[in-house]
């Protein structure tokens, strides 16, 4: 590992390279400031991520002349590029966490030449820790030839598998810049609710994955309230703390990504109750499947009469992605006890528009295909569709939609 400036690390990337970027609330601000000032000089420059709670600002002035961006998990961050008169210029790439590692990676379909991380200063056993965000990095600094570290002294050393030997990076440079924070985003009418009625399919003994949200954020700040939860997810927000502090037993904490404030990730410093993991674990759908009673909790932007949900796509414009859902849907099915709860609020937010619909529109996605359904939450009850014909889908998804708009449903169904 050698330290240089971030200029310098940026001036290192080849041109025609294909470069993985932090994602998570992992960021390098200082690389990115030295990119932008340095983008135009790329004939060809890719540049990769998967999903970023902190702004995309190696993008802020737009992409360089000859720079495009490849996302597999778009945040409503990216809506306003896709819909810019270069939008050919962002390309979504359809891919379910589980497939990450393997179609992104020297021997997979994209092959990155250059990896961005960023990690905790070196540690006494001379290795630093990716901290909050392991995800499929691992997968990404194998692969890659040249591996660019931000050391930043406010990134926590986790336990589990984040660790990273000193001879695996090529260029280090130092920060002490914040690390980028979540917070639960405001509660909405009917949340409650909806949290009232997930929780009544929460089984003791449960082991817990949950997506992200207001709804799925205020769940983990009661799973306390169920004895002998444990917990398997892709990302995990703040309220993990209020759980392992509250919880009468220690839960076992498997995750590859962490949100949330400083505190948090204060809390999360060499606490080992919480096991940092890869994709490659997390989402490893047989490994998954094999813990008794795996309950996956996930959220959808609607779901047809048929069960089949839509997560990623509003008006034809990619603001998501397939992301872990269906392998932990898929995982939950296959699960001992285990059970798939799709989660929502029954219109938009403005109560205008119903997220039950007889069938999707034109430009609308399916995330989760009808035959994988299991549990349809929202605050006007709960829908079991598994093992239910078409007729019985649509009129329990019907009964647990706005009263305003059953009638209307109930005269789609043929």
């Amino acid at each position: 590992m050698k330290l240089v400036t971030p200029t310098q690390a940026a001036a290192a990337i080849r041109d025609g390279s294909i470069a993985i970027m932090p994602g998570g609330c992992a960021r390098a601000s200082a690389f990115y400031r030295a990119l932008l000032e340095d983008v135009e000089r790329f004939e060809h420059l890719t540049l990769c991520s998967g999903f970023s709670f902190s702004p995309y600002t190696y993008l802020e002035r737009g992409l360089g002349t000859n720079t495009r961006y490849l996302t597999w998990q778009a945040s409503p961050r990216m809506r306003e590029l896709f819909t810019k008169p270069d939008a050919k210029k962002v390309g979504f790439v359809p891919i379910r966490i589980a497939d990450v590692h393997q179609v992104v990676s020297a021997r997979g379909e994209i092959k990155p030449n250059v990896v961005v991380v960023q990690t905790s200063p070196p540690q006494a056993d001379g290795r630093v820790s990716l901290g909050i965000s392991v995800g499929a990095y691992h997968n990404f600094i194998d692969s890659a030839d040249l591996v660019i570290a931000e050391l930043n002294s406010n990134m926590p050393v986790t336990h589990g598998d984040s660790r990273v030997a000193l001879d695996a990076i090529d260029l280090a440079y130092e920060s002490d810049e914040p690390l980028w924070e979540y917070t639960t985003p405001s509660e909405q009418p009917g949340d409650g609710k909806i949290v009232d009625n997930v929780m009544s399919l929460v089984a003791d003994g449960a082991w817990v994955q949950l997506g992200i949200g207001s709804v799925p954020d205020r769940i983990m700040e009661r799973l306390s309230e169920v004895s002998g939860i444990n917990i398997w997810s892709g990302l995990l927000t703040g309220g993990l703390q209020g759980l392992i502090e509250k919880s009468p037993t220690t839960p076992r904490v498997v995750v590859g990504e962490l949100a949330g404030t400083q505190s948090f990730y204060d809390f999360c410093h060499e606490n080992a109750t919480i096991e940092m993991a890869p994709t490659s674990v997390t989402h490893n759908i047989a490994a998954v499947a094999a813990l008794p009673k795996f309950t996956s909790i996930n959220s959808a932007l609607e779901i047809d009469l048929q069960g089949q949900s839509n997560g990623e796509a509003i008006a034809g414009v990619q603001i998501s992605g397939v992301g872990g859902s269906l392998d932990y849907i898929e995982a939950a099915n296959q699960s001992n006890g285990g059970i798939s709860v799709i989660a929502m609020s029954a219109t938009t937010s403005n109560g205008k528009r119903s997220k039950i619909v007889s069938q999707f529109s034109a430009g609308a996605v399916v995330t989760t295909p009808r035959y994988c359904t299991d549990y349809v939450v929202t605050e006007y009850g709960i829908a079991r569709l598994r093992g239910k014909d078409l007729f019985q889908r649509a009129e329990a998804l019907i009964a647990i939609a706005d009263p305003k708009f059953r009638d209307e449903l109930a005269g789609e169904i043929k």
